[in-house]
């Protein structure tokens, strides 16, 4: 097994409730004993901590060959659509309960940035609560696939000009006998280049009605002549997956609509949602993963004759983040076993206490793991700013995940708004 310094130091510290541990355990067991050597075994395309991109920044062949046989071996042995109903195909856990999945994955699969690990948990490329809305038929072929880890997913929303104001969205969708035309261009859309579903938010032409309620949801095979790839965005992320996406007269059937004309709009937000639940245990994962670091790197380096984590100025940055997971641990499993009280993710209209609890979720774990990120960096000093120390890569992650699915500001003012300060 392996094990990290804050076993020692930590020792039961950061508990799994015995209704989840079983899982975890499982989670943890495949890791260790499938993705771990998997990784070693094919350690030339993912062991250095670029060695996963391309000369064009475009995740490799081999490495997105990787993260397929782990998916695939994930999915086989029931761990990858753990967020999902039963009924589906899924693991049937709450969102409470998925947080320490979620932590536990990101806790070993932060060190570099090919994601080998984390393609063992259905994340921005899987099956999302919004597809629940499908029929049966359209469940066959749309949501078994991803379930099982056979095929994935990219949505797209943001549009070149609509990020935050989805009403903007120009991409449109007509009819055209039994099926639909679209046209548009979606930007900085996570696997974009490698998707074989596209989820679509598009305008519906001759709907009346406001903005919001004239959309759809559409589902687009991406070998549709109709689907193109765009430029490549090469962000601070470097994760080689994020593109532009054009849609040309792309022609589909009538039954690719999600639900019906005028859901689009809540579809996009369940998406957007099932995100926002996902941050605090992603953030606490990768949180221990940092202080993981600070503990080994504050009891090996050596100063002026002593170790440098005998200098109060070290052990303060390890304390108040070692304090600070806790405080987030306990934050985001109360506030997810309230919003599992009163909602779902699959809800299209969303109460507002359980909007304020989304939001809450949102943006507070990503502030702190930022914080985190900035300490881990200052202790390890110089390592910590090279990538082979294993921080400055969390660092760019944690700035990233305060834009996408709702910047910081929105979800502030989302809580503003359900406080009654509007």
């Amino acid at each position: 097994m392996t094990t990290f310094p804050e076993d020692e130091a930590l020792a039961g510290e950061f508990t799994v409730p015995d209704d989840v541990r079983p899982v975890v355990d499982r989670v943890i067991e495949f890791i260790e004993e499938e993705v771990l050597p998997y990784e070693e075994e094919h350690a030339e395309h993912v062991g250095g901590p670029l060695d996963y991109l391309d000369d064009d920044g475009l995740m490799k062949p081999e490495t997105r060959a990787m993260q397929e046989e782990v998916r695939k071996r994930s999915a086989d042995e029931g761990l990858y659509a753990l967020h999902l109903p039963e009924e589906v195909g899924g693991g049937g856990l709450s969102n409470r309960e998925h947080f320490y999945v979620q932590e536990a994955v990101f806790r070993y699969g932060t060190g570099h940035g090919s994601s080998v690990a984390r393609a063992m948990m259905a994340w921005t490329e899987g099956p999302s609560p919004a597809l629940l809305h499908l029929d049966e038929d359209q469940r066959e072929e749309w949501l078994r696939p991803l379930v099982e880890g056979r095929k994935t997913a990219c949505i797209g929303i943001t549009e070149p000009g609509a990020g935050s104001d989805v009403t903007a969205i120009s991409t449109t969708a007509e009819r055209d006998g039994d099926g639909w035309v679209l046209d548009g261009d979606k930007r900085y859309i996570t696997n974009g280049p490698f998707a074989d579903t596209a989820q679509i938010l598009a305008k519906v032409e001759g709907a009346d009605g406001p903005a919001h309620e004239t959309m759809g949801m559409f589902l687009v095979d991406t070998d549709n002549p109709g689907f193109e790839v765009g430029e490549s965005n090469l962000n601070i992320m470097m994760d080689g997956i994020t593109s532009d996406v054009h849609l040309r007269d792309c022609r589909i059937d009538g039954d690719q609509l999600v639900g019906e004309v005028g859901d689009g709009l809540p579809l996009a937000l369940s998406w957007v949602n099932w995100r926002r639940v996902g941050r605090a245990g992603m953030c606490a994962g990768m949180g221990r993963y940092l202080l993981d670091r600070m503990l080994t790197y504050a009891k090996e380096r050596e100063s002026f004759g002593e170790p440098i984590g005998s200098n109060q100025a070290v052990q303060w940055p390890i304390v108040e983040t070692a304090t600070e997971i806790h405080a987030v641990r306990e934050f985001g499993t109360s506030l997810l076993g309230a919003y599992d009280a009163e909602a779902n993710l699959h809800d299209l209209q969303q109460p507002a206490t359980a909007r304020r609890k989304l939001s809450m979720l949102k943006y507070y774990p990503e502030d702190r793991l930022f914080d985190w990120a900035d300490r881990a960096i200052q202790v390890l000093g110089g390592y910590g700013l090279m990538r082979a120390g294993g921080v400055e890569r969390v660092f760019r992650v944690a700035r990233n995940l305060r834009i996408p699915a709702g910047t910081t500001e929105v979800q502030k003012r989302t809580i503003a708004k359900t406080l009654g300060l509007d």
